[in-house]
């Protein structure tokens, strides 16, 4: 009897051993599992950080997706001619807010001017930047900017070309399947001698007709020489006369020149009578239900134009770097005055409308 509960005893301990044991396994298997578990978790959370993160950075590329345009650039022109003059010979002359050659001259650095820019001519420049003047936000992926065909960041972007009869007869359908989407055209002019002709281009007609045709969004410029407000009043008038029966999609532009190699009549007008006749331009196009925009460049948002008082029209904005220089906004740019495109014979203006 003693025996078999000896036995008995054994067996008893031997079976509570083997359930500790196995509980025991069971209990290390489960915190495997755990930290198996948890280690998935953390990979499956990585991998959605991760493909988040792939997510933002495809809509960024996205964003400055290539654009599908096909042009290239030619030799740039020499600006050499150009005539530049002293500060001291222009007061001495009483010329001393020549729109022209002020535009050309180095001027030493004042005091809160520490926007730095360069012109045309590749003078280094300095400027105090208007804070109650909108801002650009436009950032490009590299410094190819433009050039690299691909749009800011952000923002849509298209390409354009601008002509007038200088340009000749042009295939708007190539230009076209080149893969650029608007052209502004050159409807009037006023000769640069003393006279001031107001002249029609006598390409305009059919320019804009053709490029309607062939699908392109269509804006129009008037280059200007007025002297005074009188004068871009009628520049303005004879544009609106001439887009009668045409509808514009895109701005009547206002084109003040200087003109690099030569004298013209518009070389003495200051920055106060610029800014007044591009006002006056702009308000008969607004009256009469088209789009005003301004055409400019980096030196005279500097000196001449009164940014404030043009706050309320488009800028077309000159400047041939690959990212433009001004901190200012605007609607359209002028990026190279030597483009190559099929379907036009010879140089062309290039340009990007940003949206």
């Amino acid at each position: 009897m003693n025996y078999r509960i000896k036995k008995l005893v054994v067996v008893i301990i031997l079976f509570a051993i083997l359930v500790s044991c196995s509980s025991q396994t069971k209990i290390e298997n489960k915190n495997e599992n755990i930290n198996v578990t948890t280690e998935s978790y953390d990979a499956n959370k990585s991998e959605s950080k991760s493909a988040e993160s792939s997510s933002l950075q495809n809509d960024i590329s996205n964003d400055s997706e290539t654009i599908d345009v096909k042009f290239k650039l030619g030799k740039y022109k020499d600006y050499d001619n150009i005539v530049v003059e002293d500060v001291d010979k222009l007061k001495n002359e009483g010329r001393e807010h020549s729109v022209k050659y002020h535009a050309y001259i180095p001027l030493v650095k004042k005091d809160g001017q520490d926007f730095k820019y360069y012109d045309v001519v590749g003078n280094e420049r300095f400027m105090k930047v208007n804070e109650n003047i909108v801002k650009n936000n436009y950032k490009w992926e590299d410094a190819e900017g433009v050039l690299s065909k691909k749009s800011p960041i952000g923002y849509k972007m298209i390409y354009g070309i601008d002509i007038s009869k200088h340009n000749g007869n042009i295939d708007f359908d190539k230009v076209k399947k080149a893969g650029f989407e608007f052209v502004f055209i050159r409807i009037a002019y006023r000769t640069y001698g003393q006279s001031g002709t107001l002249k029609v281009d006598e390409m305009q007609d059919v320019n804009l007709k053709k490029a309607k045709e062939a699908g392109l969004k269509v804006g129009a410029y008037v280059f200007s020489q007025s002297l005074n407000v009188d004068e871009a009043k009628e520049e303005a008038k004879l544009a609106i006369d001439l887009l009668k029966g045409y509808d514009l999609d895109l701005s009547l532009v206002y084109d003040p020149e200087t003109i690099k190699g030569d004298i013209a009549r518009s070389d003495d007008v200051t920055g106060t009578v610029w800014t007044e006749c591009a006002i006056a331009f702009c308000d008969e196009v607004k009256k009469a239900g088209f789009k005003p925009a301004i055409y400019s460049n980096m030196v005279w948002e500097d000196y001449y134009f009164d940014m404030e008082k043009l706050k309320d029209y488009g800028i077309w904005y000159a400047d041939y770097s690959n990212i433009p220089q001004t901190p200012y906004d605007f609607k359209y740019w002028q990026f190279s005055e030597v483009g190559i495109v099929d379907g036009v014979d010879g140089i062309v203006d290039l340009d990007v409308m940003i949206e």
